[in-house]
């Protein structure tokens, strides 16, 4: 690794340290320039700003979540639809094991004007999966499992809809945390459409495990508490 692209590592783990530690909006690029006695000029010959700071932390963590979906397809032993679920249930923004990433996420992105944000996560994840779920959807068809006249190009609609749905999910848990039953009513909307779009069984796909809702909401609500208090 260059000398430069460790000093921008370092700025990026500080500075994602101190968003857990202190809050998005409470940390000031001057507290992390302290933390790591930087100069601005260090900092802003790697980053425009705070908020394009925040964008690569979220690269780095789409990456992951990318490595994530292909461990768990790669260890899936059952067949198409068993491996769909588990691409699922790996991807997405609230699907990662980091819920203090999670929870950064979901309050800045999703309260006040995180519109690019949100878009840049969601071609992540589309661009990360979408080999993956190709090959599935074809030997899904191989299998009789799935049916679909369009098998080259359903996979970026399923996909779509995918981060739609997460999309959904994490702006009731951002603004609307109380209102559960509305993002489970969404839940089923989305999840019925990808059976509906692959002609799967009915019940056989898993877009989102529900403990995983519950957990995203703890950790906002956990964020809010620590960082008003």
């Amino acid at each position: 690794m260059k000398k430069g692209d460790d000093r921008r590592q370092q700025i990026l783990s500080t500075a994602e340290r101190l968003f857990y530690e202190k809050g998005y909006e409470a940390t000031s690029i001057q507290d992390i320039l302290d933390a790591m006695s930087l100069s601005k000029g260090g900092f802003y010959h790697h980053f425009e700003s705070k908020m394009s700071l925040l964008s690569d932390i979220c690269e780095v963590r789409a990456e992951e979540a990318r490595q994530g979906m292909a461990e768990a397809v790669a260890a899936c032993e059952g067949g198409a639809l068993d491996k769909l679920n588990a691409l699922f249930l790996r991807g997405g923004l609230l699907q990662g094991t980091n819920m203090d990433f999670v929870a950064l996420l979901l309050n800045v992105a999703y309260r006040g004007d995180g519109v690019l944000l949100r878009e840049k996560m969601k071609r992540a994840t589309i661009g990360g999966a979408l080999p993956m779920l190709n090959e599935i959807i074809f030997q899904g068809i191989d299998e009789k499992i799935f049916f679909t006249r369009y098998p080259e190009d359903i996979g970026e609609l399923l996909l779509l809809l995918f981060t739609n749905l997460t999309d959904e999910i994490a702006q009731i848990l951002a603004t609307r945390p109380d209102n559960i039953g509305e993002a489970l009513a969404k839940l089923e909307v989305y999840r019925n459409s990808v059976e509906t779009l692959l002609n799967a069984p009915y019940g056989s796909v898993l877009l989102f495990p529900l403990e995983r809702m519950a957990e995203a909401y703890s950790a906002v609500t956990d964020a809010e508490r620590r960082f008003t208090s």
